[in-house]
């Protein structure tokens, strides 16, 4: 007897937003591949991550549960065990499990988010790049500097900035080289497309995460100048500043035109690995059962690219870092295709996979069947502003205004935010105001009295104890504990990404 339960593929790509996305109207051609395939696509034009970085929010996408609730915020912690993982779940379904992913460690032992996955797979480390770090360790040693090992390795703020200023012939050919690899899109694809032959004969879930969007952007060559303004096409793209730290921190300054050229750069990335999906679904879409696969991609977050005075993914709620793509192919058995405005969240995928399998969904599970059920409201929680190593070296006191829990509730139109530190409430109409730049609660505080700004105030207060719990609980264990161990290979992906603060 055929198994008829439908194929799942997820893609994530790590910080990319869904503003950048020509499939939702951005007007650089960033996503043609996925274009050529809208007419088997839903395209979901509001969906809000529950968190603004990789760890909580992939916790989210796995266990349907906010920050508040699963509180796996602090690099070397792991997820209770009290927690069930969407993988977990379809193993038992009896479905063939795998996880392929780029650089990023979080979907790992590490963090106990690989529970359920049978089969992993990371590509080899870049020879290029590998031989090049033996080259810097070999000449730390001959000059006396040798690098510091352990957590806070690395973590030197005056050094960030003065690499983020280097302009030097060797720092320009050192990123000329990153244009002929990638960060291992190319090695996951191949390995995704043997994996699907290998368990044919059962349904497989397959679960992606690339990383080729992540900072710092360093598309391939041929993507690398598509996106630049022509006016900025030839400047030294690798003189510009990627490093969130020192920007954040006020110690790097940065123009219009840097992040013009960074913008450029991020659109290429994305279009890269729209080429790269372009191909696996032309590949997949030749096989007899791709009616009968569904495929999302999506993303764990956005990214600021300067916006609101940010570099990277921090401190902020803003839509640029909630608003993900989530484009799914469903089984032609569901046939939803076309634009889809209902408001969702990643905390939706697991029980809303439940329904469509008619498998138990576990009770921890916060989000809902998006298929069959409507939300009004989409949270978002921060609960970790600095990290272990970011803490020790006292950068919660350089910038006091960003050490603070943040906690956003949407709406389709509106928008508030929540501080923990006492900074002023924030109200946006989504509508006229998409970059939220503009403030609707006054000087005073005071609210319009408009219905949708009192609901939003309503369901904010609402949520705001147990937010404000959880900040509290993380913030004690990051402070008083004496930091989580982990091992080296872990670490220097870590900081590679620019995790470790």
């Amino acid at each position: 007897m055929i198994d008829q339960r439908p194929n799942i593929l997820i893609i994530v790509l790590d910080a990319a937003r869904a503003e950048n996305f020509s499939i939702y109207g951005y007007d650089r051609p960033t996503t043609p591949n996925l274009e050529r395939f809208a007419g088997q696509l839903a395209v979901y034009r509001n969906c809000i991550s529950a968190a603004i970085w990789t760890l909580p929010s992939t916790t989210g996408l796995f266990t349907g549960t906010y920050p508040s609730t699963h509180q796996l915020e602090i690099d070397g912690e792991r997820l209770s065990r009290r927690f069930t993982t969407l993988a977990e779940r379809l193993s038992e379904a009896g479905y063939a499990t795998a996880k392929v992913t780029g650089l990023v460690p979080y979907v790992s032992d590490f963090s106990g988010l690989d529970r359920g996955f049978a089969h992993s797979f990371e590509p080899p480390p870049n020879a290029m790049r590998t031989a090049w770090r033996r080259l810097q360790r070999r000449a730390a040693r001959r000059s006396g500097r040798e690098r510091r090992e352990g957590i806070d390795a690395g973590l030197d703020i005056k050094a960030e900035a003065d690499t983020a200023r280097r302009q030097t012939l060797k720092h320009r050919f050192r990123y000329w080289l990153t244009g002929f690899s990638d960060a291992g899109a190319a090695a996951c694809m191949d390995h995704a497309r043997e994996l699907w032959q290998r368990f044919e004969d059962r349904p497989r879930f397959l679960y992606m995460h690339l990383q080729e969007t992540h900072a710092e952007y360093r598309p391939p060559h041929r993507f690398r100048r598509r996106f630049l303004p022509d006016a900025l096409r030839y400047r030294n793209v690798a003189a510009v500043n990627q490093r969130p730290n020192p920007h954040d921190l006020g110690l790097v300054k940065m123009t219009a035109d840097d992040y013009a050229i960074l913008t450029g750069l991020y659109d290429g990335c994305i279009a890269y690995l729209d080429d790269q999906i372009g191909d696996l679904l032309d590949d997949l879409s030749t096989r007899p059962d791709f009616d009968n696969t569904l495929v999302l991609i999506t993303a764990d977050h956005g990214d600021c690219l300067g916006r609101h005075g940010i570099l990277g993914h921090q401190f902020v709620c803003y839509d640029e870092l909630l608003r993900i793509p989530w484009i799914v192919k469903w089984p032609r058995s569901i046939g939803v295709k076309g634009d889809q405005a209902p408001l969702i969240q990643n905390v939706d995928l697991f029980p809303t996979l439940c329904a469509v399998l008619g498998i138990e969904r576990p009770a921890q599970c916060e989000g809902i069947d998006f298929l069959s059920q409507q939300r009004d409201l989409a949270y978002a929680e921060l609960l970790k502003p600095f990290g272990v190593s970011g803490v020790r070296e006292g950068l919660h006191r350089l910038t006091p205004q960003y050490d603070r829990g943040v906690l956003a509730v949407r709406s389709t139109t509106h928008k508030c935010i929540a501080y923990s530190n006492g900074q002023a409430d924030e109200l946006f109409d989504l509508t006229a105001d998409p970059r939220e730049e503009r403030n609707l609660v006054d000087a005073e505080g005071q609210w319009p009295d408009s219905e949708p700004a009192q609901q939003l105030r309503a369901a904010m207060e609402a949520r705001r104890p147990r937010w404000k719990q959880a900040f509290d609980e993380v913030q004690q264990r990051l402070h008083e504990g004496s930091g989580p161990e982990m091992s080296p290979v872990v670490e220097e992906r870590l900081r590679a990404l620019g995790y470790l603060d």
